[in-house]
Order: structure tokens, then sequence, then C-alpha cells
């Protein structure tokens, strides 16, 4: 969990954060049998060796479907995701200089600027 004070410290935990309000990690630790008492905690850890066994799991030959359906999906939530772009700055030097910098292609600078036209 993230610090949300000075005195407080983060968790390496920060990487399995979500949303509380989705109940992502609340449902994927139900579904392995894994539930926190009303008002309470997991088990110390049970987030992390979950991730430790879905690690080897991975690597486990007679897994492989299970593993390429996991890729699949995430896969496909990636790509449903905003990616970041180079953004125009107002200044043409500043496009310039994105295009010089190889942030942004000669092609993509033309294509905007034909949208633009029309």
């Amino acid at each position: 969990m993230p610090a949300t004070a000075k005195t407080q410290k983060g968790t390496a935990m920060d990487y399995l954060a979500a949303p509380r309000d989705s109940g992502i990690v609340k449902s994927l630790m139900a579904s392995i049998g894994y539930e926190a008492p009303k008002g309470g905690r997991l088990p110390a850890g049970v987030k992390y060796d979950t991730l430790v066994a879905l690690s080897e799991a991975f690597t486990i030959e007679d897994f492989s479907d299970f593993t390429s359906s996991i890729i699949g999906r995430v896969n496909e939530l990636q790509a449903s995701r905003r990616t970041s772009r180079a953004k125009l700055s107002a200044t043409p030097e500043s496009v310039i200089a994105l295009v010089k910098a190889g942030r942004i292609s000669l092609d993509e600078l033309k294509t905007q600027l034909k949208a633009m036209e029309s």
C-alpha cells in the first residue's frame, strides 16, 4: 500500500495494488481460498506467496495452456489501455525537436497535419 502520510512507509506490495472498489485482489485471493475476516486483513504474505506460486506455475510445461491463456488476456487488457504518446507543443520549434529526438516520426507528424487540414 502506498504511504498516505509522511510518517507512514509504503509497502513492497504496491505492485499488487488495485482500486479497492474493483475487488480484484479480494476476488483473486478468494478464488484460491483466502479471505480476510470482516474488517480484517489477509494472512501475512499471502499475496506475495500467490505471486511466487503463479510465477512457478508459469514455468511448468503441464500448465502451458494456462500460461498461454493468462498471457493472451493480459495482452488484451494492455491493448485496451491508453498508451503514452508524445504530445505536440504549441511551438514549431518544439515539434521539430520531438521529431529530431525520435519521439514522433516525420510520417506521424505529416499524418496529424493532414488530419488538421480536413
